[in-house]
């Protein structure tokens, strides 16, 4: 009986020295973190994508011009202009040329322009078709009741007096 009882104390002193080690690891590992030259408390997550690059305003990212040659676009919010420059081949010497740039600042005013079939109004219409030919009971995807006109399109000859 009394070699169980040495036993068991002999068990809990270590069990109870162990914890001991645990919290003071975790105390030293908890105070690194805190203290790491980084300068940040919790930075971003590595697995977190990169954002566009940029800076005040303009961003670049690359895309496609054609089936063999690529372009970086650069997008200006605060001027509301994009551009693109391609890497060319001037006599063997590899120089950066500017493929186009335009300002976009008007162009959310245009109503139907360079616009491949179907335009708005051609979408307009059909719709105004499948509303009148679907069941009066159900509800379509916006939540009006069936047979309820379509809601106008900014622009349509339907709003202009």
């Amino acid at each position: 009986m009394r070699e169980a009882a040495q036993t068991t104390a002999s068990k809990s002193a270590g069990s109870y020295v162990a914890q001991w080690v645990i919290v003071v690891l975790l105390a030293f590992i908890a105070g690194m973190l805190w203290t790491r030259p980084s300068g940040e408390l919790a930075p971003a997550a590595l697995a977190q994508s990169a954002p566009l690059v940029g800076a005040r305003g303009v961003y670049a990212f690359t895309g496609q011009l054609d089936r063999n040659r690529y372009g970086l676009f650069m997008l200006d919010i605060e001027q509301g202009t994009i551009w693109c420059y391609e890497i060319d081949s001037v006599n063997g010497v590899r120089k950066l040329r500017l493929t186009a740039a335009r300002s976009w600042v008007y162009d959310r005013y245009l109503r139907d322009f360079n616009c491949a079939a179907p335009d708005f109004r051609a979408v307009q219409q059909l719709v105004a078709q499948q509303r009148a030919t679907q069941r009066p009971a159900t509800a379509d995807a916006v939540g009006d009741i069936e047979g309820s006109p379509p809601p106008p399109v900014p622009g349509s000859p339907s709003d202009e007096p």
